[in-house]
Parts: structure tokens; C-alpha cells; sequence
């Protein structure tokens, strides 16, 4: 699909970077991503991937939380069901990213359930640190879920806000093909990132391969 003029314009930052382009940017409005989320992070990352023309949807019955306003959503939508709450805001934020419907990958504030296509990106944390932790399509299921079932939930305030912009900045990496397949990353402090290692499976564990990164 073509870009159309006024996407050229209103995408044109991102196009401008040597790893998105005309075709990345095509990329990212062709994919979709499931929200799974009430809080700051989830609400962040939301608002992020829909400004950069990812559609997004919600999923899930939750309703939202004293957190969740912020870029996307006002005091008014707390309390309310997240998945409607999403379907009224984001095609007032970029209607590129309206309609989304319930495909697509997902980005999810633990705990949550892990289902459907990658990428998946998952936000949480330790009590201290926020973490995002990535698999994409290649990426194993199984050292994924060992990895976040270690995490709680993620932090709400500035923290979690500048984590729901990095879960936004990985999911949008993997569906255009870069980074690895599996992987973490904590967040101290907003702008000071870490390594997080990912855990291994038993199967993995147990073959010759090298250690997921």
C-alpha cells in the first residue's frame, strides 16, 4: 500500500530514519497491535504505536485505573472498560490507527495472558526496576514465558510511562524485522537501560544452542 501524501507529511520523522523509510513506515500501518492494559505503561506504549501508525485495539474486560490518563486518555476514562475506552480515543489521536480489530501482536502489562501472533512485548517490572521483555516471530514461546512469569506488575508514574514508550519503540523494531527474536531490557530510570537476561526453558536449557540474547 502507497503512502498517501498526507501520511508522507505526517509520518515524515520516522520515514526520515535509515531503518524505517517509505517501506518501513508502509510496514508499520499494514501491522496492528493488541493492548492489553489499565495502567501508565500499557496507555503510553498505546499511545505511542498509534501516533507512529500502528493501529491498535484493546483487549481484555479490565477497566482502566487512576493511572491510565496521560497522551491518550483523560480522567474521564478511568473506570471505564479498556478495550472501549482505546476504540474511542485512538482515532482521535491518528485515525490511521483506528480499526484495528483483534489481530495483530501484542503488548501487554503483566500479568497477562500470552496468545496469537508476534511480536509480543511485555510490560513489568521487580519493585524497583521496570523490564520489557520482547519475543518475536522467531523467538521461543517458552523461554518468553519463563522469563515474565519471574516479573510482576510494572510501575505507574514517570517510570512507567517511560517504559510504555520503550514497549512501544520494541514492539515497533521487531515488526520491522530488527533486533533479536528474544530478549529484555530493564529500565532504572527513564533514559538509563540495562541488559535483562532472558531465562532459558528446559528445552532450550537442554540443547547445544547458544543462550537466547
Amino acid at each position: 500500500m502507497a503512502l498517501r501524501e498526507d501520511q508522507i507529511l505526517r509520518y515524515s520523522r520516522q520515514i526520515l530514519l535509515r531503518e524505517v523509510g517509505g517501506r518501513g513506515q508502509e510496514s508499520l500501518l499494514a501491522g496492528a497491535a493488541r493492548v492489553d492494559a489499565i495502567g501508565a505503561s500499557g496507555m503510553t506504549a498505546a499511545a505511542y504505536l498509534a501516533g507512529g501508525g500502528t493501529p491498535v485495539a484493546g483487549t481484555g474486560s479490565l477497566t482502566l485505573g487512576p493511572w491510565a490518563p496521560g497522551f491518550l486518555v483523560d480522567a474521564d476514562a478511568v473506570g471505564q472498560p479498556q478495550a472501549a475506552a482505546l476504540d474511542g480515543a485512538v482515532p482521535a489521536l491518528n485515525p490511521d490507527a483506528a480499526g484495528a480489530g483483534r489481530g495483530g501482536g501484542l503488548v501487554a502489562e503483566l500479568p497477562s495472558a500470552w496468545s496469537g501472533e508476534a511480536p509480543w512485548v511485555a510490560l513489568g517490572g521487580d519493585g524497583r526496576r521496570a523490564a520489557v521483555v520482547f519475543r518475536g516471530p522467531d523467538g521461543c514461546v517458552w523461554c518468553f514465558g519463563e522469563t515474565v512469569r519471574h516479573l510482576i506488575q510494572p510501575p505507574d508514574g514517570a517510570l512507567g510511562m517511560a517504559l510504555g514508550a520503550l514497549g512501544a519503540l520494541v514492539f515497533q523494531r521487531l515488526r520491522l524485522g530488527l533486533g533479536p527474536a528474544l530478549g529484555g531490557r530493564w529500565l532504572l530510570a527513564p533514559g538509563v537501560v540495562e541488559d535483562l537476561e532472558v531465562r532459558r526453558c528446559a528445552r532450550c536449557a537442554a540443547s547445544a544452542g547458544p543462550a537466547p540474547a
